[in-house]
């Protein structure tokens, strides 16, 4: 059923097999698709109850009155000025590993430095959401209640999600819960939005100690993000996917183009149609296909060289197709690329792709009248 829909979509002869349609129409089969979907939803339904970002049940959540939206300002210089405490947090990744830091500063001066690891598979989101948290639960823990405080974040996402009243997060519940707390007791906790790498001290210092918080021993348990396991599921359904197109030996023409699967997902701009996907399968209107269905009487080309006519002499040596294979070698040594270039080279970019797709073009027309 999927093969006969994939022939659709990139309108190809009824011929051709399984694995060339998958491959041409950057579709995976469908049964590798379904197992690894399963996986998925199972991987992503076990959570630890103890992290700290776990989504809470309807039951367990405070009513929306009782969370408000964090109090943004705007970040410009000397902001700091007018707060006797600020907080700057971030959350890095380096070399897979995951670290978040957030530095205290009272009158300019830094005072309090805390820096937390998390598991590797985390995002920096997460890091960044959790790094915030942490610093509102400080604020409420050990600072006194008649000061205002700072927060700046580099993470506009995390400044947007906390500012949600009705998110299921653990983190972002609570910490708006601490928030309403701290503005019960007459405290005023503000957020801005600093942007990163652009010569802010205070931002850089907590950049710099967030990196140097991965490699921590101690991690602070969080949920692995359904975003990791859906990269490494994906990255296991194109293995499984490659294993079997190279395996197949009913892919001559496809894998010229096409080496692997991972080279036809790179070609985003590679369009399958009727008249490409001919020249990729090898399965159209060449006396060489013709002739095995008694559809022609010979399989050799109407020029005069005498060769069988399948894709590579049309492309490479037909001498009725001269002036279209100059127009093609011109452009083609335009950006860099030299005659006879492999078929692979012909699809690997938008450049050498147009004017591979132009070559065809001007050659259908007397190529269907052969």
């Amino acid at each position: 059923m999927q093969r006969r829909i994939l022939l659709r979509v990139i309108s190809g002869y009824h011929t051709i097999s399984y694995e060339t349609v998958f491959a041409i129409s950057g579709f995976p089969p469908i049964d590798n698709f379904i197992v690894h979907n399963r996986d998925f939803k199972i991987a992503t339904k076990t959570c630890n109850a103890n992290n700290h970002d776990v989504c809470l049940p309807v039951s367990k959540m405070p009513h929306p009155s009782e969370r408000s939206p964090i109090n943004l300002v705007s970040y410009y210089k000397n902001i700091e000025d007018n707060f006797p405490v600020v907080c700057f947090t971030d959350g890095s990744k380096i070399n897979s590993k995951v670290g978040l830091a957030f530095v205290v500063f009272k009158d300019h001066i830094e005072t309090e430095v805390h820096q937390f690891r998390i598991r590797d598979e985390c995002s920096i989101f997460q890091a960044e959401l959790l790094c915030i948290a942490q610093a509102v639960n400080w604020i409420r823990t050990n600072e006194n209640p008649s000061s205002n405080f700072l927060i700046c974040s580099d993470s506009i996402s995390c400044l947007c999600a906390l500012n949600c009243i009705t998110s299921p997060n653990r983190l972002i519940v609570k910490t708006q819960t601490n928030l309403s707390f701290l503005q019960g007791r007459g405290v005023q906790v503000f957020f801005s939005f600093a942007r990163d790498h652009i010569g802010i001290y205070c931002n850089e210092r907590a950049d710099w100690l967030a990196k140097e918080a991965t490699i921590l021993i101690d991690m602070v348990p969080m949920s692995v993000p359904k975003s990791f396991y859906k990269c490494v599921f994906k990255e296991h359904v194109i293995s499984q996917w490659n294993s079997r197109y190279q395996i197949s030996h009913i892919t001559k023409y496809t894998k010229e183009f096409f080496p692997s699967i991972h080279r036809r997902l790179k070609a985003i701009h590679f369009v399958p149609n009727f008249r490409i996907t001919q020249f990729l399968t090898g399965h159209g209107n060449f006396k060489s296909y013709l002739k095995r269905f008694n559809l022609s009487r010979t399989d050799l080309c109407s020029c005069s060289s005498g060769e069988i006519q399948d894709v590579n002499h049309l492309i490479l040596s037909c001498s009725k197709f001269t002036p279209a294979r100059c127009l093609l070698i011109s452009s083609l040594k335009k950006n860099n690329l030299a005659w006879p270039p492999s078929f692979s080279t012909l699809v690997q970019n938008k450049i050498y792709f147009a004017s591979f797709c132009e070559f065809i073009d001007n050659i259908s027309p007397t190529f269907y009248r052969l």
